[in-house]
């Protein structure tokens, strides 16, 4: 074996040293991203399985306004935001100014605690709605339907 033979197999211990340390760096950052991601889809699920909302009474011109009136309980044990929950009508997204909203009879409130009462007004609904739907942050939706019959 001469000189040659040593001095590649050399050059390629050198050459697979300098790749793996070019190498583990990626691959350390590429595993903490996925633990990460992994942590988040988890913190999200467990959210979503402690999330529970039941609507308790409705109403649709009540006062001769054409306004629509839901009360929905957080049966849950997550404290939802109220900016964060959605409400369609007649399958139409509604913006968070098109409605008013109080929970415990608070309008300035923006948590939504276990055991407490939102109560979602949309004013001057008409014709009547068939369909309203309420969704909270975390994609769980109870839905009343036959609004207007």
């Amino acid at each position: 074996m001469g000189f040659s033979t040593s001095g590649a197999t050399a050059i390629i211990f050198v050459g697979v040293l300098v790749a793996a340390g070019i190498a583990y760096p990626v691959f350390h950052a590429a595993q903490e991203e996925r633990l990460s991601a992994v942590q988040e889809r988890d913190d999200r699920t467990l959210a979503m399985r402690n999330t529970a909302i039941a609507v308790d009474t409705w109403s649709y011109n009540e006062t001769g306004t054409d306004d629509f009136t839901m009360n929905v309980t957080n049966t849950g044990s997550t404290t939802l935001s109220v900016a964060e929950t959605d409400l369609l009508v007649d399958g139409g997204y509604r913006a968070d100014d098109s409605y008013q909203t109080r929970v415990a009879g608070n309008g300035a409130r923006e948590l939504w605690q276990p055991g407490e009462t939102l109560t979602v007004t949309v004013a001057n609904e008409s014709p009547a709605p068939d369909r309203v739907k309420l969704v909270t942050e975390h994609g769980i939706a109870e839905t009343v339907t036959g609004v207007g019959a």
